[in-house]
């Protein structure tokens, strides 16, 4: 304990808490009292001062290839130790520098359609070790998936597969026709399979209408 108060009178001293002439003329009590109120600076080990960040944008046109090309990013991490060393007791600083270089690229891992003029611009940041991408202006919703090197982008919709197809929905069955409405408000007409009645004088026909067909009409008979 006496060690500690010996400690804590150098440290009052040695940072201007009190002098070596007021420290004559304090009693035990109130040496006591400063030391409990007078702190020993804190050691720190690793405590991060600094960290630069680096950014470059990627951009891909109509006619640009779906691979960018490699860009090279750097970023500086600084950290400082700080001890507690001395008698009287005062901290000694260090600063320690880490430097971190990334080569990266942006792949587009299926075609997409874009018009002669669009442009579509990601940016690529390396902050401490840490390498991230923001879809700047993006033509397309993309899923991201970060590997070695490179952010692999996919887009939700890729030009190379077939679109959904149109479908029309049965609105009418008829003895001669199945009626059918579209999504863009149109209806199409097709042959009824079944005909009229099979049997002659009877009034229930045969409907063999499917509930639905593709928008690939034989008979267009109202537009949008």
């Amino acid at each position: 304990m006496k060690k500690i108060i010996m400690a804590v009178i150098a440290v009052a001293v040695s940072t201007g808490v009190v002098n070596a002439l007021e420290l004559e003329n304090m009693s035990a009590k109130d040496v006591a009292k400063m030391a409990q109120e007078t702190k020993v600076p804190e050691a720190r080990y690793g405590q991060i001062v600094d960290v630069t960040r680096d950014c470059k944008k990627i951009s891909f046109g109509a006619a640009d290839p779906l691979i960018s090309p490699e860009i090279s990013l750097a970023s500086r991490e600084t950290t400082q130790d700080c001890q507690n060393m001395g008698y009287p007791v005062g901290q000694i600083c260090t600063t320690n520098i880490r430097n971190y270089r990334e080569n990266v690229k942006v792949v587009i891992t299926e075609p997409r359609v874009l018009q002669p003029d669009q442009k579509e611009v990601f940016e690529v940041c390396l902050w401490g070790p840490f390498l991230n991408l923001k879809q700047v202006s993006p033509a397309y919703k993309y899923a991201v998936r970060q590997v070695p090197g490179a952010f692999e982008l996919t887009p939700e919709t890729s030009a190379t597969k077939a679109p959904a197809q149109d479908v029309c929905t049965l609105a009418m069955d008829t003895n001669y026709s199945c009626i059918y409405r579209c999504k863009d408000g149109s209806f199409i007409s097709v042959p009824n399979p079944f005909g009229p009645p099979p049997f002659p004088g009877t009034d229930f026909p045969m409907h063999g209408c499917r509930p639905s067909v593709p928008n690939t009409p034989l008979i267009t008979i109202i537009g949008k």
